[in-house]
């Protein structure tokens, strides 16, 4: 499963060498994978309903050519099979010519909204929205 989504560099992503600030890749990545949880009927709203969270407690992110202001992105994010984690890959490209800019990952860890008890497995009903 695989959801996309098209970013135009704003200016005040820029850092003073006049390229995206590292950091502001991560927001691009959030908004990706907004789109890929809404994709498969896991977004923000139902996660709540289902009294889940998922924080982020593992990240990798591996910087390849910088981007500039009014750059057309395109962002991806695909779900990984893994039985403990929501695990997510993503890949940055330029729009127009497919050249790769950033490749990251994430692991989300499923934890009680209500206790904040961790969950060692992903439960059941997430497994059957991630492999629908």
């Amino acid at each position: 499963m695989e959801a996309s989504i098209k970013i135009k560099v704003p200016f005040y992503d820029l850092d003073p060498m006049q390229v995206v600030w590292h950091g502001n890749y991560i927001k691009y990545f959030e908004d990706a994978r907004c789109a890929l949880l809404d994709k498969i009927g896991l977004g923000y709203k139902k996660m709540a309903e289902m009294q889940l969270i998922f924080p982020i407690v593992k990240m990798q992110v591996k910087y390849i050519k910088p981007s500039a202001f009014a750059q057309e992105l395109k962002v991806s994010a695909a779900i990984v099979p893994d039985e403990s984690y929501l695990h997510i890959k993503y890949e940055v490209c330029d729009f127009s010519s497919g050249e790769k800019i950033c490749v990251a990952e994430t692991k989300q860890m499923c934890v009680d909204m209500e206790t904040h008890a961790s969950h060692l497995a992903l439960p059941e009903k997430i497994l059957k929205l991630i492999n629908a």
